[in-house]
């Protein structure tokens, strides 16, 4: 245990890359699920897309309480600690999802996902911030949000292939693998923690909640994740099914989740290092503007290849907002309070991912997918006000 949380700056660590390869293991056993997964939840609950946005808004329920307990932990643990017990516990979640054989087995392992990922999504980003200065944090926000988008277009077409011609078990196989290849590689870097010092005074949960919401920016910053993430659910819970109620199969579901994040490959880096401040918020809200025209576009004309066309191009708007939101965020975050004020930030994730899938569950079982679309297009709208007011600051 000394060996894990003692000082040591990791060598080959510059500027947080480290912790992007550590994510990049984490997207990746991810999105080699998928293609199959929704599909996979949908069997075992007797085919109700409603039951899989339960399950999938479960998790992020479970992410979102939890991550009070981690600004907690944080205080009195190393940071490094936390994340191998969440990769451990996300490679014990992946194990239970190869073995279940109900419903209520893939619920039970959706409550211990949103734990690994609670710890998983809080870390990682604080541990980039604790090796980056802060000229150079849009940059490694690039180069982070590279990683995992290189993951989402490698991943889902190497699950597609394998369910498609091997079935699901490999798949399923394959992403605890990729989780225990970042353990591993965490262990083999003798990576530790070179944050400040812990101390046993906290603040309650609703302390930072409140000391959060009271700053207008670090509200700013809150609507930004949410409504980006919002988006991000419904395009990796949802859209799935949509493509697989049009008949394509597992593998056809991997390469058009593959093609819609190419360019965010394309784009996020280059925007990530050449960004300046005062243009975070124009990138911001043409960003949302673009997505929300793709979806309004995709909700109008029931096609699969028109819709897949309106995909990539709202992939292309996310890619002017995901390297440089936590930019945002950290500009106006005093570092001194990041152990308490960033897990309140990371709720917002959590609560996209809440009601993302838990409304589009509920929207496409009595209304169908092109009034899905239509109404997380509106949904968006009030993101392009915010990003208009970050203009203007």
């Amino acid at each position: 245990m000394h060996k894990i949380i003692e000082y040591k700056v990791p060598t080959d660590s510059k500027e947080g890359r480290t912790f992007s390869y550590m994510m990049f293991s984490y997207a990746l056993s991810v999105a080699i699920l998928a293609p199959v997964l929704p599909e996979y939840m949908m069997g075992l609950s007797g085919g109700m897309a409603y039951y899989v946005g339960i399950a999938v808004a479960l998790c992020s329920l479970v992410t979102l309480f939890s991550s009070m307990l981690v600004s907690k932990m944080m205080h009195r643990l190393s940071r490094i600690f936390l994340l191998y017990m969440g990769f451990l516990l996300l490679a014990i979640v992946f194990m239970q999802f190869l073995f279940a054989q109900t419903f209520h087995e893939i619920l039970i392992a959706q409550i211990i996902r949103g734990l690994a990922i609670s710890v998983i999504f809080v870390v990682i980003p604080l541990m980039i911030r604790d090796y980056t200065d802060s000229k150079s944090l849009a940059r490694e926000e690039g180069v982070y949000y590279w990683f995992i988008n290189l993951a989402w277009v490698g991943g889902p077409l190497l699950g597609g292939f394998l369910a498609g011609y091997a079935g699901v078990q490999p798949v399923f196989m394959l992403s605890i693998a990729a989780v225990l290849m970042a353990i591993l590689f965490l262990r083999h870097k003798h990576v530790s923690d070179v944050a400040l010092k812990r101390d046993d005074k906290t603040d309650s949960f609703a302390d930072s909640l409140r000391e959060f919401f009271r700053n207008p920016f670090l509200r700013k910053a809150y609507v930004v994740d949410f409504g980006l993430y919002t988006w991000w659910s419904i395009a990796t819970v949802c859209v799935p099914l949509y493509l697989a109620s049009h008949g394509l199969l597992d593998f056809a579901v991997g390469v058009v989740l593959s093609i819609t994040l190419i360019p965010l490959l394309i784009f996020e880096k280059s925007i990530g290092r050449h960004t300046k401040q005062c243009d975070l918020g124009s990138n911001i809200r043409n960003g949302f503007i673009l997505i929300a025209l793709s979806i309004m576009a995709a909700s109008a004309v029931d096609n699969v290849y028109f819709s897949v066309l309106m995909f990539l191009v709202a992939s292309i708007g996310a890619a002017f907002i995901e390297p440089i939101k936590e930019t945002y965020l950290f500009s106006h975050m005093d570092k001194s309070r990041e152990n308490d004020l960033y897990p309140v930030y990371s709720t917002a994730r959590q609560l996209g991912y809440l009601l993302g899938p838990l409304i589009g569950g509920f929207v496409i079982s009595f209304l169908g997918y092109q009034a899905l679309f239509l109404i997380t297009a509106f949904a968006l709208l009030p993101m392009v006000f915010v990003g208009h007011l970050i203009t203007k600051e």
